[in-house]
């Protein structure tokens, strides 16, 4: 069943975070992936040899996310480890 509500306005969603995978840290670099162009480095995932890497963006209502989510990924594509 189907129940109507109020319309309501909502934002567009800004992304919160980006989480590079173990395997994609490897390839990129470990040293590199770890100096990304943003305000605070990312936090380490899983096992100390095979780390992945959490990168927060903001908390969902920044638009500025946007921009720094293309920074990062920008700047994780010239690794090459």
């Amino acid at each position: 069943m189907w129940r109507s509500c109020a319309p309501s306005w909502a934002p567009p969603p800004a992304p919160v975070a980006f989480t590079l995978g173990a395997r994609d840290v490897r390839a990129a670099g470990l040293a590199h992936c770890r100096r990304p162009p943003l305000p605070t480095g990312p936090v380490p995932l899983g096992s100390a040899a095979a780390p992945a890497l959490h990168y927060p963006l903001g908390d969902g209502t920044d638009p500025a996310a946007w921009t720094a989510l293309k920074a990062l990924t920008e700047h994780l594509r010239t690794g090459g480890g």
